[in-house]
Parts: C-alpha cells; sequence; structure tokens
C-alpha cells in the first residue's frame, strides 16, 4: 500500500480544484440584459406578448430555471425570471445594469427599506425582484424601456 504526506494530499486536492474550477469556466456565456439573445442547446421556446417576445427557458448549473425573455423584433434580452434551489448569478444576467442595480441596492439598503427575504430595487435603467428561502429562490429582472409593445410587466413569470 502507497502512503503519501499531507503535503502531497493537500498538492492532490489544490490540483482537483484547479481542474474543477477549469471545467466550470469552459461553461459558455450566455447573454445578458440588453445583449442579442442566442439560444442554448436544449432549451425550450415559448412566444409571450402575442408574439412580441419569446421565452428561451433552461436550467442552469445549480439547478435553477431561468426564462430569457428576447424581443422578437429586437432580437435583444429585456427581462429574466428564475425560480429554483440556488440563486442565479444575477450579476451576469444584468450584464452592465448590474452597477444600476447596485447602487440603487446600496440607497434602498441605506434606507432600512430592504427585506430579509424579499426586495425590489429599481434602478434608473432596471428593475430587480428577488425572493426565497434557502432551496426556493424566485425573482426576476427586467428594463421597463425595452419591453415591448404587447408584453407588460405582468407576462414576465
Amino acid at each position: 500500500m502507497k502512503t503519501c504526506s499531507l503535503t502531497q494530499a493537500g498538492r492532490a486536492a489544490a490540483f482537483a480544484c484547479a481542474l474543477s474550477c477549469l471545467g466550470f469556466s469552459a461553461v459558455p456565456a450566455r447573454a445578458a440584459l440588453g445583449d442579442t439573445a442566442a439560444v442554448p442547446a436544449g432549451a425550450s421556446l415559448r412566444a409571450v406578448g402575442g408574439g412580441a417576445g419569446r421565452v428561451v427557458s433552461y436550467v442552469d448549473d445549480g439547478g435553477t430555471t431561468i426564462n430569457e425573455y428576447v424581443g422578437s423584433a429586437s432580437g435583444t434580452v429585456f427581462a429574466y425570471t428564475w425560480q429554483g434551489p440556488a440563486q442565479p448569478n444575477v450579476e451576469a444576467l444584468l450584464g452592465h445594469y448590474a452597477a444600476d442595480w447596485r447602487s440603487a441596492a446600496a440607497a434602498l439598503h441605506a434606507t432600512g427599506h430592504d427585506g430579509l427575504h424579499a426586495a425590489r430595487v429599481e434602478g434608473a435603467q432596471v428593475v430587480v425582484e428577488t425572493a426565497g428561502r434557502m432551496r426556493a429562490y424566485v425573482g426576476r429582472a427586467w428594463l421597463p424601456t425595452a419591453l415591448p409593445a404587447g408584453v407588460s410587466v405582468g407576462d414576465l413569470q
């Protein structure tokens, strides 16, 4: 039987960790709010707002179902909704609107109006609603000025 030292075991664990990180970085990037959408393999599609938009649904690595709302005429992402056991990477979904969200969230927190299990953050360009508890997260984010004619906030489910 071969034995190894703690140093060798630590190096092996670090190597395994590095390999797993490389595997995660190889995951293809998805579009963020305001970007042109690309339909990922295995995603399901449905129409919304009488055909003014389409919804691309997929499950992320954390097991959360994410719905990407894309304008039919523009081809750009105008909203996201999610539901599942893990919070998605909201910053990645928001893209360059993340800074607007962070500053609006900081202002909301400063006034004490942010909630423990739910929050609605209205930035200058983006609105983000999140809620949930451990293993049961829901949320949505959208660009109010980019909603296509015929699509309402109520359609974002």
